[in-house]
């Protein structure tokens, strides 16, 4: 009562109570004008969102003169666990810094002048402009190329009254995985009530249950990413579920197992007037800068969803494809992951990225010679629509056929020509593209393992040259694919379920 009523703590006494804001913030007014403080805390201090008015009021003002992110990899803390991040904060009473001296993922003190640079306030508000909230870059160089994308790009979505809201974005979460959990039914649960499983869903009568998605059965352009099919209690333990084989992933039929299953009215309520599309879009809340990828957007069939996986809905069904688009590629990634220092994508945290506006992705690049909308929705669509229950997604962005076969090489192709056309997008130099892609340790470390080279930035680089090539000449980028994107493989007829109508 008295940290929240007190006045005294008006900057960090908001949600769950944690003592080392509430201290930051007492070390902060209690320092002399002319004097300065020093302080140790855990790194999201100044990096998480709810510390936002602290680091806001700090970076707004000037005071911060310093603030040096540590990993623990070291034992600086001999009995603190090693994945543990704390920052020395330097702050000063009342006198304004230029500029403040930043440096993250350091292991050893005499490091430190060597990994840090320096952002200015206005820098700092221009990524951040909603929390003042500090982004965490490894390097000057991610800080001049991420600082360089916000002067290019806007934020996702203004907090501020009157901003424009370009993409007319609205997120959403739906069933809390523990208060919601009185709507969820198992298997045995529908076996008891008389109910039929087709594969995916449960029915008896006009009553139907759908399956509850959660986030770490979704990946990039893959619905059906992992399945509670065969789940060992050790994986399910981890967290972990098995991974649909790509023979598996090949067969339009073959749906993954969801551990829960929702009543279709609960579904409906729970979506209620945002969309009437059959399909929606949203991210794994889960994530991390050290993570094979941060940033893991899916379009799943309509149906339930786990909060973990946090829904957003744009203008249109288009243009909500279009962001699945941009969302999944390397350069979207990249800005992310510049924002991420716990382990979790949040609203705030989403709203801040620096994104592209529609008219740059449905404009005329000087690569192509035509409108790109349509020369990314035909990729997506041949990325997404490989299973029959994610049909209505084709039909909003203008496929009428049947699903694709599931081709790994000739996705990672066309993946490889969505990332290029996104960097293009974002404004990067050659140079910028490679940095960019080098920071991606985690895939470069497994590529590297299972072919013997960094593969991914074999195949983003080419076509990226070869749009700078097009630009530069007049002749229009054309793909190396035969046949081109969205003109795929596809499945026959022998493979229409009984339940799919057109």
């Amino acid at each position: 009562s008295f940290l929240h009523g007190s006045g005294l703590y008006a900057l960090t006494a908001y949600g769950r109570l944690n003592t080392y804001s509430l201290f930051a913030e007492a070390v902060a007014r209690l320092v002399n004008p002319q004097g300065w403080a020093g302080i140790i805390t855990p790194t999201g201090l100044l990096t998480e969102a709810f510390n936002q008015r602290f680091a806001a009021m700090l970076t707004k003002t000037g005071r911060l003169f310093a603030f040096y992110d540590f990993e623990n990899e070291a034992k600086i803390f001999a009995g603190v666990h090693n994945q543990f991040r704390f920052a020395v904060t330097c702050i000063s009473g009342g006198r304004r810094a230029t500029g403040t001296r930043l440096a993250f993922y350091t292991r050893h003190v005499r490091d430190v002048v060597g990994r840090r640079f320096e952002l200015s306030p206005e820098d700092v508000q221009l990524i951040n402009p909603s929390t003042g909230t500090l982004p965490v870059f490894r390097s000057k160089r991610d800080a001049d190329i991420t600082v360089g994308i916000y002067r290019r790009h806007p934020i996702l979505l203004s907090d501020e009254p009157g901003k424009r809201n370009p993409w007319g974005i609205k997120f959403s979460l739906m069933f809390m995985m523990n208060t919601g959990s009185e709507f969820f039914r198992t298997a045995d649960d529908l076996v008891n009530l008389g109910a039929t499983f087709d594969g995916w869903s449960w029915f008896t009568g006009s009553r139907r249950w759908l399956p509850l998605y959660e986030a770490k059965m979704l990946n990039h352009f893959d619905h059906r990413y992992a399945t509670y099919a065969n789940a060992s209690e050790a994986q399910l333990n981890k967290g972990t579920l098995p991974r649909l084989s790509e023979e598996k992933h090949n067969d339009p039929n073959v749906e993954p197992l969801a551990r829960y299953w929702v009543d279709e009215t609960q579904v409906e309520t729970a979506i209620g007037d945002r969309t009437d599309c059959g399909w929606l879009l949203g991210w794994r809340d889960i994530a991390g800068a050290s993570n094979v990828r941060t940033f893991i957007p899916s379009v799943i069939p309509r149906s339930a969803v786990g909060h973990k996986f946090p829904l957003v809905f744009a203008l249109d069904a288009r243009s909500t494809a279009l962001l699945q688009a941009l969302w999944s590629s390397y350069a979207f990634d990249y800005v992310s992951r510049q924002k991420v220092s716990g382990a979790s994508m949040v609203f705030t945290t989403v709203k801040q990225l620096a994104v592209p506006t529609p008219d740059d992705l449905r404009g005329v690049p000087n690569w192509l010679g035509k409108p790109m909308e349509g020369w990314g929705l035909s990729r997506t669509c041949e990325l997404v629509y490989t299973s029959y229950r994610i049909a209505p997604f084709a039909r909003d962005v203008g496929d009428v056929g049947l699903p694709f076969h599931w081709v790994p090489e000739r996705r990672q192709s066309i993946r490889a020509e969505l990332d290029a056309a996104m960097m293009h997008v974002y404004g990067l130099e050659r140079d910028e593209v490679e940095h960019i892609l080098d920071s991606f340790f985690v895939v470069r470390k497994y590529e590297e393992r299972d072919h013997g080279e960094f593969r991914t930035k074999r195949l983003i680089l080419t076509e990226y040259d070869r749009m700078a090539e097009a630009a530069a000449t007049g002749v229009p980028y054309e793909s190396s694919l035969e046949p081109p994107p969205g003109f795929g493989p596809r499945h026959d007829a022998s493979t229409i379920p009984d339940w799919f109508q057109e």
